[in-house]
Formats: C-alpha cells, structure tokens, sequence
C-alpha cells in the first residue's frame, strides 16, 4: 500500500503552551472562545488567530460573535481539512467527482465510490467512516469509510482486515497514478510538513480549535503538531469529552485528556445558562458511568434572582410511534413552548414522521436542512421556493389580492386543464408583472369554467388538492393538510416541533425535550459482556448530549424495541422530578 507513514502522537510531556477549555452543556464555550478570539484579533490584527472547528458553520460561528469585517479573517477559518489542504498547497482531490469517475472506470463495480459534491475540496468537514466492522465493508462507499476509519485512529496497515488492505493497495496505487489525495492524506501530509518544522497556513501566533473532543487521533497529531511550532504562543482547544459522540467516524478524545505538560493548563466554564437542576443531576449521575473523563464541577441554569432552576426530568409512557406522542408534542407548540423530539437512529424516527405529517403537524430540524426527510416544508431564507411556499402564495388571497409573482408561484403546481384554465393561460401568466396586483378581470379571464375561478378564488384547499400535477402530488400533501388543520399562518412561521437524530441536535435545545432510550441492535451488541467498555462508554456519552438539550422538562419515552437502554438507567425514579 502506497501511502504516507503513520503520524503519531507523542507519549511525552507535550512541549507547547495548551489551554484546554472545558465547556459541559449550555455553558458557552464558543461564546467564550469568540470572546478570546475578539481580544487577540483587535491586538493583534485578523493574520493572529487560525480557527478551526468540525464544520466551516461551526468554525465562522466563533468568528461571527464580534464587529468587523470578517474578510481580512476568512482564510484563517474553517475545518482542520480546509487549513491542511491550503498548507499543501491545494492539490487535486481524488474524491472530487470530476476525479472519481476514472477510479470507478477501472475497478470492478462493487468498488466504484459514489460521486459528492461533498467530496470536491479541503473546505470540507469530514465525510465519515464506515460505522460497522469493518471487515464486513463489501462496497466501494463502504470500504472507503472503513480504510478512512482505520486511517483516521492511526491503526497500522497490518492490523487491518484483509478487505480494507486490498482495497486500500488498489486505491492508493491509483491516487498516485494520478497525483491526488483524499482526506486522510491531507492531515496527513501537512502532519509530516509540520514535523519537518513548516509552519500552520498563514503563519499565526494563535491557534483555536473548538469540538476537539469529535476530532480523530489523526486530527490530533495535526493539531498537536502545529501547536507545539516555535511560532504558536498559544493554542486554545475548546472540548468537552462527555459529549464526544463521534465515534463512528474515529473521533476520540483520549488523547487530549492523557496530554500533560509544564504549560498545559486547563480551565473548565461551570455555569450551565441551559441545564435545570433535576436534568443536571440525571445527566451528572449518568456520565460519570464513563471509564474515563475529566470530572468537572458544573451548574445549574439559574433564574433572576440567582437561584438554581429546578426544571423536570421524568419518565413517560409514550412511545415514538404513538399518535399520542403526537398530540403531546402539539399541545405543548400551541402552548408556545418549543419541542425537541430525538432518538438514536435515524430509521427509529420513520413512524413518528409517517404520524406527523398524516396528522398535519408542522415539525423541522433546521439543524440539518439539507435532510429532507425532518424538512418536509423545504428550506427557509435560502431563497428556494417550496411546495409549503406555493401552497400559501395560493392561500394569500384570502388577506390580499394575488400579484403576478403569486399566480406565477402557485400555477406551477397544478395542471391547467384540471384547473379548468384556458389553453395558454400559462403564457399569460408568465407576462404578468411580479409584484402588480393581477386585475379581477385578467384574472377571470384565465379560467374557461366559472365554478372552476370561483373555487379558486375561495380560496378551496380541496381544489387545489384535486387539479394538483401528478408529480406534486405527494409533496404537497403535506402542506395543505397542516393548512386544512392550523391554518394559512402556520406555513408562515417557523415549526416549533424538532425531529432529529441526537447527533444532529448537538449544541441545540428546547423547552421540552423527548428522548427514546432505543439503540441500534449492533449497539447493544457492542453493550454486551465481554465485548469491551468502549460500545457502553459511546451510549453513556450520546444520552448524556441528547438529556442536556433540555432547557425546562426531560421527558423519556418508553422504548419501541427489544434493543434499549433500562429507563432506570436514565432516569432513577429516585431522582424523578415531575412539573410543579
């Protein structure tokens, strides 16, 4: 296999100056990072400070908390990949789809790798591993995740199964044919151009890296091999790995607990401004289950006066699949109060979705918009126009005139014939101005039967549901029927219901918070005796991040399936604490 030695991370005392931020749930860290970022941005000026964080989102959001003008900034931001990448130079990426195509033209099929956009450069989080054994990686997806994995917690070639290194001996042959890299290359070339005493892209004094605790073993020598250059006066590392929960893709915060040194100094944020007292005394309880942490003194968010919000955490006998489930979420949205509702897995998620939509009951995740499935109403403020967004420009009438932009929006959805328009009332249309009021007039004069306008201009949901396009069908069924239950205005205004995976809710919160104990049936298998602490320790950490989104009540839900944690676990019914 063709490729670059092993980094390593050294055993001895670290030789750089470290300040280890531990930041537990609600307790500020970016905010606190940004805050230091600020400080040694005004004295130093925008060259300083090179940031890092898992997603270039996530890596901006440090550098967005102050005044300023961020351009003189931008290429010291983004992902630990995007800053390797610029370190060597911006080199082809053999993931790139306009690269793949040649891998997957000369291997057998079962080898070819899936083109993604995602793939295309360094300004890029990391894609992800293969999560399975992975010897058991058959296709060329899988095997490039498992090889990646492999790679990424700097296990050596020869311990790999013999799947991953026959791939890995093919793929990496072709990447040097070609002169490219991938992912683990990047980190990896700029690890050895740092050993050999090259300093980090744009030559700051300060180096930042905020969620260390998902960053893998090969990430860490990176970031550890940087920091410790003779022009690095600081690096900040801001962590907390009771909430490390990307496992799955090799990420491990061992190292950066195990690291010591006459200048590493650590410093932990202990007021929580989002945990109550009865979901910080569930969640502490349960973390400390972990064979190794950084214990750490950590609060409870206070009210005004300054006394410990109690909160609730209890357990409830919904299930995610329970239509009862749905009308508890509903109730409390209409209350005003914001609903997170999350589980481990994402297919654990399909039946309370069915239930939702039937119900009509409005529900996102803007955490993960590009996720279809938990954004059924389509994206808001990109500039996309969606189903939900043509099915209220047709229910505008009902408060105003529809303008030109309004017919234009909503005639897409429906065949005209049906619609009982006229033959070519869709050019007609199309010549309307967009923001002009369309005449009574023009506007009838669209329609060859009378019944069909005056349905139309009622507005009737049940008209436009029975002219709809075959291929809009589906999608808008969705949409007019949380009109037909709520409402025009509920299309209008953000979704106060949450649906998601915990993974996809980390650094969110709610008002109220369901939490289904259920896990995946290769995570109880990696929970059984004799299978190690680590399956056990990466269940304790992901229900810890999931209870601490909870910012008023933690309600678990009584499990879907054979394979769960014991609710007892989560929630002892010593330490139940119901609403007052």
């Amino acid at each position: 296999m063709t490729t670059s030695p092993l980094p390593r991370i050294e055993s001895e005392i670290y030789h750089g100056n470290v300040l280890r931020v531990f930041g537990p749930p609600g307790t500020g860290k970016t905010t606190y990072l940004a805050r230091r970022v600020q400080s040694t941005l005004a004295r130093y000026g925008p060259a300083s400070t090179l940031i890092s964080s898992y997603s270039v989102t996530a890596a901006k959001e440090i550098a967005s908390r102050f005044a300023g003008d961020l351009r003189p900034l931008s290429s010291m931001i983004g992902t630990l990949h995007s800053h390797a990448f610029r370190a060597i130079g911006h080199p082809t990426v053999a993931l790139d789809p306009k690269v793949i195509g040649d891998w997957n033209e000369q291997v057998i099929p079962e080898w070819s790798i899936t083109p993604s956009s995602r793939h295309g450069g360094g300004n890029t989080a990391e894609v992800g591993g293969f999560a399975g054994d992975p010897s058991l990686a058959r296709t060329g997806d899988e095997l490039l995740g498992a090889v990646g994995r492999l790679r990424a917690a700097l296990v050596p070639p020869e311990e790999w199964p013999a799947n991953a290194r026959e791939f890995a001996d093919k793929y990496g042959a072709w990447k040097n044919e070609i002169g490219a890299i991938d992912f683990e290359d990047m980190i990896t070339e700029a690890y050895w151009r740092a050993r050999d005493g090259e300093r980090p892209p744009g030559g700051p004094s300060r180096f930042v890296v905020d969620e260390a605790q998902d960053m893998t073993p090969l990430e860490i020598a990176l970031v550890l091999e940087w920091g410790r250059h003779e022009s690095i006066e600081r690096l900040v590392i801001g962590m907390d790995d009771d909430q490390a929960i990307n496992r799955w893709r090799g990420g491990d915060p061992e190292p950066l607990l195990n690291l010591h040194g006459p200048n590493v100094v650590d410093h932990v944020l202990d007021q929580s401004w989002r945990v109550p007292e009865s979901v910080r005394q569930i969640a502490e309880r349960w973390v400390r289950n972990l064979t190794h942490r950084r214990d750490k003194v950590y609060r409870p968010r206070v009210d005004e006066a300054g006394n410990a919000v109690i909160g609730a955490a209890y357990r409830v006998s919904l299930r995610l699949n329970s239509q009862d489930l749905v009308a508890a979420a509903l109730a409390e949205a209409d209350a005003g109060r914001t609903v997170m509702i999350i589980a481990a897995c994402n297919y654990m998620l399909e039946p309370l979705v069915a239930n939702l939509r039937a119900e009509g009951v409005p529900f996102h995740n803007p955490y993960r918009p590009s996720e279809g499935r938990w954004n059924p109403l389509g994206r808001r403020g990109e500039g996309i126009t969606s189903t939900s967004e043509r099915v209220r420009r047709f229910l505008s009438l009902a408060d105003r005139d529809w303008t030109g932009s309004d017919l234009q929006c909503w005639t897409e959805l429906v065949k005209l014939k049906d619609a009982g328009m006229r033959v070519g009332a869709r050019k007609t249309i199309a010549g309307f101005s967009p923001n002009a009021v369309v005449p009574w007039e023009e506007l009838a004069a669209l329609f060859s039967e009378p019944e069909q306008l005056e349905r139309a201009v009622q507005p009737d949901l049940d008209w436009l549901a029975g002219c709809l396009l075959k291929d809009k069908q589906k999608v808008a069924e969705y949409p007019i029927q949380i009109a037909r239950r709520h409402g025009a205005a509920a299309l209008d205004v953000e979704p106060k219901i949450v649906v998601g995976t915990i993974h996809s809710v980390k650094g969110a919160a709610a008002d109220v918070v369901y939490v289904a104990p259920d896990v995946s049936a290769a995570a109880a298998r990696s929970m059984t005796p004799g299978s190690g602490r680590g399956g056990f320790d990466e269940a304790i950490r992901q229900f810890y991040v999931a209870m601490t989104r909870a910012y008023q009540e933690l309600r678990l839900l009584a499990p879907t399936s054979p394979n769960h944690l014991k609710p007892a676990q989560l929630i002892p019914s010593t330490l139940e604490v119901f609403p007052s």
